[in-house]
């Protein structure tokens, strides 16, 4: 009878080994629904083709606001402005209009429904074109790190290899019986 149940814990943990390193493999092709909203989005800003956070402010009109104005406030000198608004198919003096101003900002003035759904769910690219002189140079800052990113698997590496030691030690003293026996 301890034979028996001796081999029955051994295949009971051999599942639960496999059981282990499988379940967690599964369950990391899971995706989860997530709410977006596409309304009021802000427009993509570039200076000469890379997005900044900082370098560009927009801000509609008080008395208009559908009449939006890009000024461009980084360092550099700016030499003109690019949009994608002929891209997304829209026409000029149809859809919106632009408005190049004396301080070198850009007002775009969006007329048709079209256009304002662009610019409302960040379709619309503005890039502002700056000449930084040839002084200017581009630096990457280099990782340093030594430290390899977490992957999320250790917790079930680590209970994997406990499963996988006690199935040896039930396999091993299972053996020892039927030596014994």
């Amino acid at each position: 009878m301890k034979k028996i149940l001796s081999f029955v814990m051994a295949a009971i943990m051999t599942v639960s080994v496999f059981a282990m390193s499988v379940v967690p493999a599964m369950a990391a092709t899971v995706n989860s629904p997530t709410a977006s909203t596409a309304v009021n989005k802000k427009p993509t800003l570039q200076v000469n083709g890379v997005v900044t956070d900082t370098d560009i402010i927009y801000s509609p009109d008080k008395t208009n606001p559908k009449s939006i104005t890009f000024t461009y406030v980084g360092e550099g000198t700016l030499t003109g402005w690019e949009e994608n608004l002929e891209d997304l198919g829209l026409a000029e003096g149809t859809d919106y209009t632009l408005s190049y101003n004396e301080d070198g900002s850009l007002t775009i003035t969006f007329i048709s429904a079209e256009a304002i759904a662009d610019y409302d769910n960040g379709d619309v690219i503005v890039n502002a074109l700056v000449d930084f002189g040839t002084d200017a140079t581009t630096t990457t800052k280099k990782n340093n790190s030594s430290k390899a990113p977490a992957t999320g698997m250790s917790s079930a590496l680590a209970a994997s290899g406990i499963a996988i030691a006690c199935a040896g030690i039930a396999t091993l003293t299972a053996a020892k019986k039927k030596d014994a026996e």
